[in-house]
């Protein structure tokens, strides 16, 4: 949540489990009554609309996009579409969210009314890339324009829309996105991407040129050795760091921005580590990310 109490993860029986940060405790479990068990694939909390009202919306490979009252447990408002959803993102002043999926297509919704605005998609020509000519992972909101967002997927682009528009403005090439793995920084307008691939796979790129800014490194702590990891997410750790998590090592990340040193890891995994979240906790930086049935819960002592 925005205000760093609860913190929510998806389950592949459709659960959403709510934890409290103060002491990692399970407070609430969302269930849906739609009794198809398939699993949560984005959850977005919106910005508190009141002292104890906390909303979330969140997507499933059923195709539903449902909004939930957290403490409640109370099912708001759904849609379902006929696709499978993979993503979503609320736009910065939370009038809209966007949805991502296996459609190549996104989708715009009016957040009060839970309706439909827009839907983004590639062009007839060919000579034109202005949309994903496959899978949809992630899309991510610019965090100053209401209208303009990213989103990234299967066919190595990032395309960038306006969400009044009915095509991609522009694009930028180089992304491979299997999941959570794009952000931008709301300081310098920097987008991150994690790709599902050997090499080169966690990257900063600049938004107004499109130009590749650097590659990340994925080291070992306190070595120099490369570190193999195909990224399932990414995300901006506030201004001061990157968090990543991936497959291959079954690993997560902490990297500092300016040196881009990794300054923490969560090696040996069971699982790979499929998402991932920062927030603060009083005042003190956290990053949780989940592996398998597992959750951890790092502090950044900095």
């Amino acid at each position: 949540s925005y205000d760093g109490k609860y913190i929510a993860f998806g389950c592949s029986n459709g659960d959403i489990k709510i934890y409290f940060t103060q002491n990692y405790n399970h407070v609430y479990t969302l269930t849906p009554d739609d009794g198809k068990k398939l699993p949560v694939t984005c959850i977005r909390f919106r910005q508190n609309e009141g002292k104890d009202l906390y909303v979330l919306t969140a997507t499933y490979s059923s195709g539903y996009v449902r909004l939930w009252y957290v403490t409640s447990k109370q099912l708001g408002k759904e849609i379902k579409e006929d696709v499978e959803l993979f993503c979503c993102d609320f736009n910065h002043n939370f009038s809209k969210f966007a949805t991502g999926g296996d459609d190549y297509k996104i989708r715009i919704y009016d957040v009060e009314k839970m309706s439909c605005l827009n839907m983004l998609s590639k062009g007839e020509s060919f000579e034109r890339m202005d949309g994903h000519a496959s899978r949809v992972f992630a899309v991510k909101y610019h965090p100053d324009n209401e209208h303009v967002l990213l989103s990234c997927g299967w066919d190595n682009t990032i395309q960038i829309w306006d969400d009044r528009e009915g095509h991609a403005i522009r694009r930028i090439f180089g992304a491979h996105v299997c999941g959570d793995a794009l952000d931008m920084d709301p300081i310098y307008y920097h987008v991150l991407t994690g790709s599902w691939r050997r090499d080169n796979s966690l990257q900063v790129w600049d938004f107004d040129s499109g130009r590749l800014i650097k590659n990340v490194p994925l080291q070992s702590q306190n070595s120099t050795e490369k570190m193999v990891c195909h990224l399932y997410c990414a995300k901006w750790a506030g201004t001061d760091f990157i968090a990543c998590g991936g497959s291959d090592n079954n690993a997560m990340r902490i990297i500092e921005k300016s040196s881009i040193q990794t300054i923490g890891t969560l090696d040996g995994l069971n699982r790979g580590c499929y998402t991932l979240d920062y927030m603060e906790v009083n005042n003190v930086p956290h990053v949780t990310c989940a592996s398998g049935s597992n959750i951890y819960f790092m502090s950044l002592n900095v």
